[in-house]
């Protein structure tokens, strides 16, 4: 069963379920969400600390619902597309 999650993870498609689920706000600044490839946006967060910046992907945050609307990521899905965003910077 663990080899099943590893090749489900392996095969989640971050980039895609950040244009489905996240792009409609971090894509255009909407309601005040840091914009993909705002280095200076996403260096303020990641000053936190990636647990505290995960602990806001899960929870929610300001306008950010829980999950950014994605409720069938796993918290390895989102960490997946979290790495996706900051890998645009």
């Amino acid at each position: 069963a663990l080899n099943e999650v590893a090749a489900e993870a392996s095969n989640f498609d971050a980039e895609g379920t950040y244009q489905t689920s996240c792009n409609a706000c971090h894509g255009t600044g909407a309601a005040g969400a840091p914009m993909l490839g705002d280095a200076d946006a996403w260096e303020v967060r990641l000053g936190k600390g990636m647990d505290a910046l995960m602990s806001n992907v899960i929870n929610g945050v300001g306008a950010m619902p829980a999950r950014g609307i994605c409720m069938t990521c796993s918290d390895d899905n989102l960490q997946a597309i979290v790495d996706y965003m900051l890998a645009q910077n």
